[in-house]
């Protein structure tokens, strides 16, 4: 298993997949910022892109526009009160008032590093379940996608 993270980690830390997800980050948050415009769009435009470089740095760049997009609507909800997807409604309860009591950048302060912890937290739960959650997939038998099929 951490022969597995460590490819991962030297995979991640390339200098160029470093460079690709920074300019994902950006580029996500710009689209993100943009009311109406939510992750699943930028990651669609961001896909033709993808197809000039390799398939793990184009992962890697769609990682970083995914999470850029959801800080970036974030940013909206927050500064002009226009959600742009349904999980950042909850940003404009207490961040447009904040904004408008002058306080906007302490809110966006709050999401900058909300999005980031708990991005990091997922990213480090899903490294430790994924080979519980495979060893758990791969003895599936035909019941089981029933159930899995009508409960989700």
């Amino acid at each position: 298993m951490f022969d597995g993270i460590m490819l991962g980690l030297s995979t991640v830390l390339d200098w160029n997949n470093l460079l690709y997800v920074i300019v994902g980050c950006f580029v996500g948050t710009f689209i993100g910022m943009l009311p109406g415009l939510g992750p699943i769009t930028a990651i669609a435009l961001m896909i033709p892109i993808t197809y000039s470089i390799g398939a793990d740095s184009g992962m890697i760049l769609m990682a970083g526009v995914y999470y850029g997009a959801i800080f970036g609507g974030s940013t909206s909800s927050i500064l002009i009160n226009a959600p742009g997807v349904a999980g950042t409604v909850a940003s404009s309860f207490d961040g447009y008032p904040l904004a408008k009591q002058g306080h906007a950048g302490k809110a966006l302060a709050i999401a900058a590093y909300s999005s980031f912890i708990g991005g990091t937290v997922g990213a480090i739960l899903l490294m430790v379940a994924a080979p519980l959650l495979a060893k758990v997939s791969l003895s599936f038998q035909s019941p089981d996608y029933v159930v899995l099929m009508f409960l989700g």
